[in-house]
């Protein structure tokens, strides 16, 4: 990973990093209060000889207590010295334990020596420094060597008898806290660290585009509404609705140089949003004036017919078994000049139904007649239906869900179809957080646009309703063949059946 995205990850889990170094202070402050307070009182001792008069004595008189220093902090914690400070004060503890309290130490090239003793008890931590320290001065004098007339050589003064200590030395509570500080600053940072080296999802635009190695052509925001009605139709003012204008705006610089722009729109998984998204910009589409057509190729698991409220009975699989004609079927969805192919019944063999020649020559036919082709196909991590289509349009469309998709499964979706042989146009990244309506437009909210009734698109369904005009939808209807959408719903049950049978035929012609 570089530098940027671990920047990332901590501006997305900087709350992680806070948390962890917040814990950590309170646990160090946490144990600084359960912990046992300690004192410590210090005593200090100086050596010196008891002979020579001239400066040539008194100087190798320091340069002989001096090297014996080290020698009288040994024995400071020696139980010859301890013993009589155990009988003085009536401790219950042996000279060894004792001398674990006890730190002895000496400052370079000095003849002064410093006793600190540790305690729970602050008093009893100065009688035992005090104590120490007398015990050890009777016993340097006693064992030091004694001049001619029986005097000790080395005389042994305390300097600074221990006070009782004020303050506990252990433990140390600012330093404790600022220790659990840093180190909760460490383990929060290593949790960030880790989660960004080890995660798979693609939670936002420059992982995506990484992934993919196409460009971000559009950023839809999560939808808070769970009824399934585009957002256009929803709420056309919002930032959501602006979401799939500006979409619809990059998609005319991707397909730049093409008379009639025709597009599949898959996902790597199911649930990734496709169909709403396909609805969605078919109608962001539709309000430029051109004639748009939407075809739900999702021959598995359909939802065109649902999101638009239009009749799902007959559709394109009706068209490619030949059971109905194109016009028998499509039906008009909108305010606009948008036109909706359902799916029709589901076919036991929806790839043999997309790969036929029934299919290549509805295409040829439809480009002809509309200026753009909206196809909503099959998940690409699921079956290889959006591979077959996205070689005889313009390209494909990849719809990224960042709260579900996984890197491998966005490479592997863009590689099937780089290698079917289609066009990769871009990658929607979808359900992005949504932020304040601040830029929606200013002015008063309008109510959902209504939208056209189902229609049947031939003469019949004319002729039905004594009018050429769509009042639903304030546009006029083209002519037809005179079927009607229902007439080919009659015949479901044997739509299924028939549609593999049409679809080897065409296929071997």
């Amino acid at each position: 990973m570089s530098s940027k995205q671990y920047a990332q990850a901590f501006r997305r889990f900087w709350y992680v990093v806070v948390i962890a170094t917040i814990a950590g202070a309170l646990l160090g402050f946490g144990l600084s209060q359960l912990a046992v307070k300690s004192y410590t009182a210090t005593s200090g001792l100086y050596f010196s000889l008891n002979f020579g008069g001239s400066a040539n004595d008194l100087s190798q008189g320091s340069t002989y207590t001096q090297n014996q220093m080290l020698s009288f902090a040994q024995l400071a914690e020696s139980p010859v010295v301890l013993t009589p400070v155990i009988d003085q004060l009536d401790l219950a503890i042996t000279p060894s334990q004792l001398a674990d309290s006890i730190s002895v130490s000496t400052p370079q090239n000095t003849v002064i020596l410093e006793l600190a003793v540790t305690d729970t008890s602050p008093r009893q931590a100065a009688d035992i420094a005090n104590a120490v320290a007398s015990s050890l001065s009777s016993t340097v004098e006693q064992i030091a060597p004694k001049t001619a007339q029986g005097a000790a050589t080395v005389s042994v003064r305390v300097i600074e008898h221990a006070a009782v200590p004020k303050f506990a030395s252990s433990p140390n509570t600012r330093l404790n806290v600022l220790s659990g500080l840093l180190l909760g600053l460490i383990a929060g940072a290593l949790i960030v660290v880790l989660r960004a080296t080890f995660d798979t999802g693609v939670h936002n635009a420059e992982t995506a585009t990484e992934v993919a190695k196409a460009p971000l052509v559009g950023s839809i925001q999560r939808e808070r509404n769970k009824d399934g009605v585009p957002v256009l139709v929803s709420a056309p003012l919002s930032n959501a609705a602006e979401a799939y204008r500006q979409l619809r705006s990059n998609l005319e610089f991707v397909t730049l140089g093409s008379p009639t722009r025709s597009f599949v729109i898959t996902s790597s998984i199911p649930a990734e949003g496709k169909s709403l998204i396909s609805s969605n910009l078919a109608l962001a589409l539709s309000e430029t004036g051109q004639r748009v057509l939407l075809i739900d190729a999702d021959l598995r698991r359909p939802a065109i017919a649902a999101y638009t409220s239009l009749s799902g009975n007959a559709g394109l699989t009706s068209v490619l078994a030949g059971r109905a004609d194109f016009e028998d079927v499509v039906q008009r969805w909108g305010a606009g000049d948008l036109d909706v192919l359902a799916a029709g019944p589901i076919p036991p063999n929806p790839s043999e139904l997309l790969s036929s020649r029934a299919m290549s020559d509805l295409l040829e036919r439809l480009r002809v007649r509309y200026d753009v082709i909206v196809i909503d196909t099959a998940p690409l991590g699921s079956v290889a239906d959006a591979s077959i289509l996205a070689r005889q349009v313009d390209g494909a469309l990849v719809v990224v869900d960042r709260t579900r998709v996984r890197k491998q499964q966005l490479a592997q979706t863009v590689d099937s179809l780089q290698k079917s042989g289609a066009a990769v146009l871009g990658i929607v990244l979808n359900r992005v957080a949504s932020g304040k309506e601040r830029n929606a437009y200013y002015m008063a909210e309008q109510p959902a646009r209504r939208l056209a009734l189902p229609g049947r698109r031939g003469a019949g369904a004319a002729a039905e309703a004594g009018t050429d005009t769509d009042a639903g939808a304030g546009s006029t209807k083209r002519p037809s063949k005179g079927g009607a959408a229902q007439n080919a719903a009659a015949q479901n049950a044997a739509d299924a059946e028939s549609a593999s049978d049409a679809a080897r035929s065409h296929s071997a012609s």
